[in-house]
């Protein structure tokens, strides 16, 4: 599969992968879209909220050139501790039983500029710059650790807060994903949507295609503290980031 030739994906388990998550969220939801106001800075260039007490952090990195290409967040509760329950409300899905006590949600998941058809400093070189469709290799990595995390930690249910048109988008791809309440105006127009982790990917896997030999690849993401890669430098990758695409995902 394409994307493990060019990425690697990460759950941020040390101090210094959890204040490079950080920082990046810095300069997306605070640098570039204005979306987090002050009050949620820790130490200047770290934006981080009361969710994150119980989240797990994921970073992506692209192989060739060692930069960062996004990163995401699993935030582990009931469903009322979620972020998109402080937005959106809840619907009845016919034929649906709703786990509230046990579920998680896709949040603050980010591409960065390179890696989805953007530049930054004027044009960037051959081998950084990419298309839209390293958004959807890079966003489709995340996911697929949050649906490996989720196997593994017993988890049943997903949530998504997302635009419509991404929906779809994830929709055609193979992933069952369920629209389970109203429109919200919430950093333009958004949907929560829900998935059961242990069978939203079962198209996907249910015919032979390079997704699904992506997805049923064992390893979909190393711990940090496990890898042989040198601790990143805030110094080093200070400003060099992006901001979410129009149509990202999460709270």
């Amino acid at each position: 599969m394409i994307f493990d030739d060019r990425y690697e994906v990460f759950l941020a388990d040390t101090r210094e992968a959890m204040s490079l998550h950080y920082h990046l969220r810095y300069q997306v939801y605070h640098v570039e879209t204005g979306w987090e106001s002050d009050k949620h800075l820790v130490g200047g260039k770290l934006e981080r909220d009361q969710y994150d007490a119980f989240s797990k952090h994921f970073l992506v990195r692209d192989r060739l050139t060692r930069e960062w290409a996004g990163g995401m967040r699993l935030v582990v509760s009931g469903f009322n501790e979620l972020p998109l329950a402080r937005v959106s409300q809840l619907d009845r899905i016919a034929g649906i039983e709703f786990d509230q006590s046990h579920c998680v949600e896709v949040s603050r998941l980010f591409v960065l500029p390179d890696y989805r058809g953007g530049r930054r400093y004027g044009e960037v070189s051959a081998v950084k710059k990419r298309t839209s469709a390293s958004y959807f290799e890079v966003m489709l990595g995340l996911i697929r650790a949050a649906r490996s995390f989720g196997l593994h930690n017993g988890l049943k249910s997903w949530y998504f807060l997302v635009e419509p048109g991404l929906a779809r988008s994830i929709q055609r791809l193979g992933i069952d994903l369920y629209c389970c309440g109203p429109e919200v105006d919430y950093r333009g127009i958004r949907r929560p949507y829900y998935g059961e982790v242990s069978s939203c990917f079962d198209r996907i896997l249910s015919a032979p295609s390079e997704l699904s030999t992506m997805f049923s690849r064992k390893e979909a993401y190393r711990s940090f503290s496990r890898s042989f890669i040198e601790p990143p430098s805030l110094d080093a990758v200070n400003g060099c980031f992006g901001a979410l695409n129009c149509s990202g995902m999460g709270a």
